[in-house]
């Protein structure tokens, strides 16, 4: 049977972070529930799927695609080791809920996920999250009978590569505060000592997103009394390893959220997964904390107030 993704309720009253090994970062709270997930890797073939009436999208550059009935639009450049998240709008009218059914392997059955309708497309994105680790090629569709319309883009630390109806932006690590509107992804290569990160939304809640090579970190930003993301994790994709939760603790500001990074020479990517309404009041903020001609030994504190210790998984014993 193939399997649904829904809306997941996240959890708000969060007792204070344990730090856990991670591929960027240690820490997470907050408990998503994942759909069964299957660790062998696929070579999937997107012809063996390909709808009977529809047209077939050639997706490999992961660009901003709309997607309707009848339509498969397949990438077939995922790379091993790297992490990737579709995100997906729903342009449909009239509230309408699609049913997008994502294939990423010859030997599991297809999984579903349902991308609820918004009011004039001003919803949440659903994201979905698959490894290269556990197949080369994926594909999304919508089958007849389904309707509606789908806005998706494929990000990575590599991808999109073609950013037509998109925007990349360098962040710089001035301690500046930047807009982060929606479809602007913004990247940073994360050179050797330390970096602080803030996301601040004083007015709604917004889910901010941060990717490397290995890991993404789901940051919700001055969360309802009841917030949903709708997510689905693919193949061996975890919460807690492949992927991080991150809220603020009780008795902090809900409408701040830090990161205390250690560069290392990777990129990391950062975009908004909210409505273009919710993102419009989202600030962003990448601070160098260089220390010059230090070659003392880094020593990780157990707890930052109010934020995460992201370090690279190299460096996690």
């Amino acid at each position: 049977m193939a399997k649904t993704g829904q809306p997941v309720p996240l959890v708000t009253s969060l007792p204070r972070r344990r730090f856990l090994r991670s591929s960027v970062g240690i820490a997470c709270l907050g408990v998503f529930h994942l759909l069964s997930p299957s660790s062998a890797f696929a070579t999937f073939d997107p012809s063996s799927s390909d709808p009977a009436s529809g047209s077939r999208i050639d997706w490999d550059d992961g660009r901003l695609i709309q997607l309707e009935e009848g339509q498969t639009a397949s990438c077939t450049s995922l790379v091993s080791g790297q992490m990737y998240c579709v995100v997906v709008y729903n342009l449909s009218q009239h509230d309408r809920n699609v049913e997008l059914t994502i294939t990423w392997s010859n030997q599991q059955p297809p999984a579903t996920l349902i991308v609820p309708g918004t009011t004039a497309g001003e919803g949440n994105a659903s994201l979905i999250l698959i490894s290269g680790s556990d197949t080369s090629t994926i594909s999304i569709s919508i089958t007849q009978g389904n309707g509606g319309k789908l806005e998706c883009w494929l990000i990575s630390t590599s991808m999109p590569t073609n950013f037509q109806g998109l925007e990349s932006k360098e962040l710089p690590a001035d301690g500046s505060a930047y807009h982060l509107p929606k479809q602007l992804i913004y990247h940073s290569v994360m050179n050797s000592g330390w970096y602080h990160l803030t996301i601040i939304n004083k007015q709604t809640q917004s889910f901010v997103i941060q990717v490397s090579s290995q890991q993404l970190i789901i940051f919700v930003v001055n969360p309802v009394e009841h917030p949903n993301l709708n997510l689905l994790a693919l193949g061996s994709v975890q919460e807690g390893k492949q992927y991080l939760l991150q809220m603020p603790a009780s008795g902090e500001q809900p409408q701040y959220s830090n990161a205390l990074i250690q560069g290392k020479g990777e990129q990391l990517i950062w975009f908004g997964a909210s409505s273009h309404q919710d993102l419009e009041n989202t600030i962003i903020s990448l601070q160098s904390l260089y220390l010059p001609n230090s070659d003392d030994s880094i020593i990780i504190p157990e707890t930052i107030k109010g934020g995460l210790i992201c370090r690279p998984l190299g460096d996690v014993q």
